[in-house]
């Protein structure tokens, strides 16, 4: 499958896309609140069975009994589905949103397979690049101690430098997998693709969706409000790259 290539060559628009992003969860709040503490309450219970399970697959202690080590691992599959569902689900929400049209919280909660295998598959790619860089880093930092202990740290500055440049060129990952279909590598090279030209708005807007995301948590039950605003800023963010507006007012979205 190609790329899925930016429409428009014009920077991020980060206030317009707050902006948009913001207006178009008040429109239909109720909808994405209520799917946002449905899903997210059954991702709560699922990490909590994960963790009342003792957390064997993280500690990797597969000599207990076979039914503890059944439990903890539908729960960790529970929690990332649920998760994966939310977003999906959000995604999907804030699109209907910023078009106008009424979501239905029924037709949000439908579980789409595909969008969430692509999801899960961009995100595990993007995972495994930053813990190779991480790696990395540390590994250079625990080399170049040996030779010249006084730059031993800068490896992993070097790393953390790479972390950030990743993670902003990343910024629009979850919308290019859902609406966008596309997963993996196609989605990482389609948002670096789009954002590497004006990549500090790429990082401007990082950085305002981790403002909001860290209000929320830091107020619990502000997470409920937070995060469809955060969702409906990047789908905002999305659509002014990918997406053409017809004078008729339908969307065409670049496949």
């Amino acid at each position: 499958m190609p790329l899925l290539r930016p429409v428009s060559a014009e920077p991020i628009a980060i206030r317009r896309a707050l902006e948009e992003g913001w207006q178009g969860f008040c429109r239909h709040a109720w909808v994405m609140v209520s799917l946002t503490l449905m899903l997210g309450g059954l991702n709560l219970l699922c990490l909590l069975a994960y963790q009342h399970s003792g957390g064997l697959l993280e500690r990797g202690e597969l000599e207990s009994s076979p039914r503890q080590l059944a439990e903890a691992t539908a729960a960790l599959l529970g929690f990332l589905l649920s998760g994966f569902w939310l977003l999906v689900g959000l995604i999907h929400g804030a699109e209907r949103a910023l078009d106008r049209q009424p979501p239905r919280l029924g037709v949000l909660l439908r579980c789409d397979g595909r969008a969430i295998a692509r999801l899960a598959w961009s995100l595990l790619v993007l995972l495994l690049l930053l813990v190779l860089v991480r790696q990395t880093g540390e590994l250079s930092a625990w080399l170049l101690t040996l030779l010249l202990p006084p730059l031993g740290d800068l490896p992993l500055w070097a790393a953390w430098a790479v972390l950030i440049y990743v993670l902003a060129d990343q910024v629009l990952l979850l919308p290019i997998s859902v609406l966008g279909n596309r997963a993996g590598l196609e989605a990482f090279r389609s948002g670096r693709l789009a954002t590497d030209p004006h990549w500090l708005h790429a990082l401007g807007l990082l950085l305002v969706v981790s403002v909001v995301l860290l209000a929320g948590f830091l107020l619990l039950v502000g997470l409920a409000v937070a995060l469809p605003w955060a969702v409906c800023t990047l789908t905002s963010a999305y659509r002014q790259l990918f997406t053409l507006t017809m004078t008729s007012g339908q969307q065409l979205h670049q496949r």
